[in-house]
C-alpha cells in the first residue's frame, strides 16, 4: 500500500507495567515516548538521534491480566556485538541461552520478567 513506510510499534504483553518499564529501561537504551493516562501502555524508542529514531520501530508495553500463550518468538533485537550483549544481560542476572550460529547469523534467546522470550541477533 502506498504511504506505509514502516512497522510503527511492537506490543509486548506484561502483567506489571511499572516493573516492566523499569526492566526495559535498565536493559536497553530506550527513552519513554508515550505513557497512557490509564496506566495500560508505555511506549519506548531507542535513545539515539531523534530524527533517526522516528524511523525505527517502537516497543510498547501493554498491561494484561494474564499472559497469552505463545508458540514463537515475536521479534528480535539486532546488535553488532552479540557476545558483548550476551555478557551484559548475563551480568545483570538475566538468564540467557547459548549463542547459536546459522546461515550467517549469530543469536541467542532471553526473557523479560513476564517470560516474553526474545532474541538478540547479529549478521
Amino acid at each position: 500500500m502506498k504511504g506505509v513506510k514502516r512497522i510503527d510499534a511492537v506490543f509486548v504483553p506484561v502483567t506489571d507495567i511499572e516493573r516492566s518499564e523499569k526492566w526495559y529501561l535498565e536493559m536497553f537504551p530506550f527513552r519513554v515516548v508515550f505513557r497512557s493516562s490509564d496506566g495500560i501502555y508505555v511506549g519506548f524508542r531507542f535513545n539515539d538521534n531523534e530524527s533517526e529514531s522516528d524511523l525505527k520501530t517502537a516497543l510498547t508495553l501493554h498491561k494484561v491480566e494474564r499472559m497469552p500463550e505463545r508458540s514463537h518468538i515475536p521479534f528480535n533485537f539486532y546488535t553488532e556485538d552479540v557476545e558483548g550483549f550476551h555478557s551484559y544481560l548475563a551480568d545483570k542476572g538475566i538468564e540467557v541461552g547459548q549463542i547459536h550460529s546459522a546461515e550467517g547469523m549469530r543469536f541467542f534467546e532471553f526473557s523479560d520478567p513476564d517470560g516474553n522470550t526474545m532474541e538478540a541477533v547479529t549478521f
